[in-house]
């Protein structure tokens, strides 16, 4: 084995104990690519290389054997060689199975306030095609759960999951789950509000504000579908070794890459 050689399986070493002690999955074969500007094919021989000689190490060590008088006799094998215990297996995590009753309670309150809201605010049965037979009559005032609501579960989505998306993106997600939020909640109170006290048609600056919704949300979500496009389509080895820096910042780039199969 070369110098060359050697200084890489060091790097790779290194950029696995790194992950390890830092708690992070262990680095595959692209990612030490890039970590440290070798070729695939030496990164290939590198891990080969470890491998090995992990193997020849516990080959090395031979198991416990009881003595003459039945005490175990010591091999000096390290302790973080030793079995782990097994995981209980009768332990399980608590089924989500409650989120579908508590989602069904909110979805009826939530919906049920918008289309009221809906309602006083001029939103209510429309034909969409009139002269057209007897038309088509819907009541526009599901309109408003179904873009609000909607869009906020798609934000929340993107928002989660964010980790091959680009700061811009993840930014944009956080900022408008965050108003679809506050606009759903105001949407509530003021349709509570209202009706509690009556009120049979909506001041004009709600109906207002009610009215811009579904545009306002029509853009919004054409605005992050567009931004998630582009980060799966540009730029996305940028980011991800980007990241990949920020989590071995002591890593060095050095190793050269003339290895060839």
């Amino acid at each position: 084995m070369t110098t060359t050689d050697d200084a890489l399986v060091v790097q790779v070493r290194q950029a696995i104990e790194t992950a390890r002690r830092a708690g992070r999955p262990r680095p595959g074969r692209p990612a030490l690519v890039r970590l440290t500007g070798a070729t695939d094919y030496a990164v290939r021989k590198a891990l080969a290389t470890l491998t090995a000689s992990e193997n020849n190490t516990a080959a090395s060590l031979s198991p416990t054997e009881p003595t003459a008088d039945g005490s175990p006799e010591s091999t000096g094998r390290p302790a973080s060689l030793h079995k782990a215990a097994p995981a209980v297996r009768g332990a399980r995590l608590p089924r989500p199975w409650p989120l579908a009753v508590i989602g069904l309670a909110a979805a009826v309150a939530i919906w049920g306030g918008w289309v009221r809201l809906g309602e006083l605010t001029g939103f209510g049965p429309i034909n969409l095609l009139p002269g057209i037979g007897s038309g088509l009559t819907v009541n526009t005032a599901v309109v408003l759960p179904l873009s609000v609501e909607f869009y906020s579960a798609y934000a929340l989505r993107v928002l989660l999951a964010s980790d091959r998306l680009t700061a811009r993106t993840r930014t944009f997600a956080r900022r408008t789950f965050t108003a679809s939020l506050v606009v759903g909640g105001g949407a509530q109170v003021a349709s509570h509000v209202m009706d509690a006290a009556g009120t049979t048609t909506a001041p004009w600056p709600v109906t207002t504000v009610v009215a811009c919704v579904p545009l306002l949300v029509l853009g919004l979500a054409s605005g992050l579908a567009s931004l998630v496009k582009q980060d799966a389509t540009s730029g996305e080895a940028v980011q991800v070794e980007t990241s990949e820096r920020e989590n071995y910042p002591e890593f060095p780039r050095s190793c050269p890459a003339d290895e060839h199969p």
